[in-house]
């Protein structure tokens, strides 16, 4: 603790020679270090016969000297304390050992002319005994700081005993102390309690809004997918058919132009307004189109239902790039070309995967969040550039388990535990803006977001990380460069431990 020199109080010129303390070095003469060691003995002898026992501390290295009769007041021997500040704190009765620190911080701060404090001190005997503290600063440094004290210990033991109205007074009041002591105890631990119960409560609120996203989102897409598939479904079954029937009917057309080349003046006429060349071709045309419009809308479906695919909280062996195709597919209306801008090209480089043991429809989820995010970032940068072109990348591949490619310190199960050798990378980026790098510490916080008000509620990355973490113990990782956009990586096994027994085994 370094503490101004009070302006007001001059140093006093008090220093105790003993073999055990520790004053500035001299060179003495014969003659005044016999005057010394006189001077010595009478102040020893003094401090006896006035019941005072003395210390002198080192603030700097907290180094002490106890003299013997300091220590013999509680009963122990010269070799049984050691010269060490803590010794005296190991010794003070706990519950007056903070007022001792804020009476010795009030006088060092200059807001006491001296320091002095009553308390009780542990004897050998097992005894508490009051003590009368008192003390002063003698030695400054050359920057005012405070470098040593001294002072003397007075057993007041007795004099508590015999005072009963001021030893009734002094018990209350140690008793209010202890009281207050306690129920300061109390309000901590209900503090920390409640500090405990809000982070529970912050998880148990993040994980119900998480879990009511997923069953709404789940419901919309299978309630969707159901609605479209069935008309479509008519659609596409009769389209064959239809243009079967097309074809005939122009093949009968054709049959007639050839047998009957003149027909009756009204048929030549409609004949010459129709233009019957222009609607054989263009109707066969037209009907094809529809039936590749409406495969297309078949496709669509399916990727809908794919991406819903485990609402049941199921884990399946599933192809990733499936889940990938889905979501593109879904996410096509977002990545064609447009008036105001450019289309978005996706580069997919898949390499080939096993079967991955997951829950696919949140790992759809987690997809969807992502490219989502990427693709706000790509239009963000097209509406001030309009000579970008945008790009998505899509990189997956599997490493040996004693590689990784994500530095994190998220949850990571042992490879032992779970007998596999193998580890899966999937990596989304783009060429976007980037992230700046203050703001890619806050990403995956809970209801952060930089995007406008109504557009983003700061859920998706926070999502994500937990199911790729919690869910399937693997790691999720965002690197980014100012305008050098910025790529997501995903790293998990091959198998996942079911998610109940996670949570069995969890801390939190």
């Amino acid at each position: 603790m370094h503490i101004e020199k009070p302006a007001t109080h001059e140093p006093e010129a008090l220093s105790v020679q003993d073999s055990q303390s520790f004053p500035e070095s001299k060179d003495l003469s014969q003659e005044n270090l016999d005057t010394c060691q006189c001077s010595q003995a009478a102040l020893q002898m003094a401090l006896i016969a006035s019941g005072l026992g003395l210390w002198d501390w080192n603030l700097v290295t907290n180094k002490t000297y106890y003299d013997p009769h300091w220590k013999g007041i509680l009963g122990y021997r010269v070799d049984e304390i050691e010269n060490e500040h803590k010794s005296f704190e190991q010794l003070v009765h706990p519950h007056d050992l903070p007022r001792i620190r804020q009476v010795l911080h009030d006088y060092l701060e200059g807001c006491t002319p001296v320091f002095e404090v009553e308390l009780r001190m542990l004897t050998k005997s097992g005894e508490w005994k009051w003590i009368l503290a008192c003390g002063k600063v003698f030695q400054w440094d050359e920057f005012g700081k405070p470098v040593r004290m001294a002072g003397t210990h007075k057993d007041i033991t007795q004099d508590k005993a015999m005072s009963t109205t001021g030893c009734a007074y002094a018990t209350q009041q140690y008793q209010l102390f202890e009281q207050l002591q306690s129920t300061e105890d109390q309000v901590r631990e209900k503090s920390q309690q409640q500090e405990t119960t809000l982070e529970e409560l912050k998880y148990t609120q993040k994980q119900l809004l998480q879990n009511q996203k997923m069953a709404n989102l789940g419901q919309l897409v299978a309630d969707m997918a159901n609605e479209i598939n069935n008309p479509v479904s008519f659609i596409y079954g009769n389209l064959h058919p239809a243009s079967q029937y097309a074809e005939d009917l122009i093949k009968i057309i054709e049959l007639y132009q050839h047998y009957y080349p003149k027909p009756a003046p009204v048929i030549a006429l409609h004949l010459q307004r129709l233009d019957l060349g222009f609607v054989k071709t263009d109707f066969l045309k037209l009907l094809w189109s529809m039936r590749a419009g409406s495969e297309r809308i078949k496709e669509i479906v399916f990727a809908l239902r794919n991406f819903s695919t485990s609402d049941e909280g199921l884990m399946k062996k599933v192809d990733l790039h499936e889940g990938l195709d889905s979501v593109l597919r879904i996410l096509q209306h977002r990545l064609k070309q447009k008036p105001d801008r450019a289309g978005i090209e996706v580069i997919k480089n898949f390499g080939e995967l096993p079967l991955i043991e997951c829950y696919p429809g949140e790992l759809n989820q987690v997809f969807m969040n992502i490219l989502t995010n990427a693709i706000d970032a790509l239009e963000e940068r097209m509406k001030h550039d309009y000579s970008f072109n945008p790009n998505i990348f899509i990189h997956t591949e599997i490493i040996s388990s004693h590689l990784s490619l994500v530095n994190s310190n998220e949850l990571w199960v042992n490879d032992k535990q779970l007998g596999k050798k193998h580890r899966v990378i999937i990596r989304i980026s783009d060429n976007g803006k980037g992230i700046l790098p203050h703001i890619q510490r806050q990403i995956f916080e809970p209801f952060f977001t930089t995007k406008p008000v109504g557009k983003g509620q700061g859920l998706g990355l926070s999502i994500s990380r937990q199911i790729i973490v919690e869910k399937h113990q693997g790691k999720l990782k965002c690197n980014s460069k100012s305008g050098q956009g910025t790529e997501l990586v995903i790293e998990m096994n091959t198998t996942t431990r079911h998610y109940t027994a996670i949570r069995k085994h969890a801390s939190f």
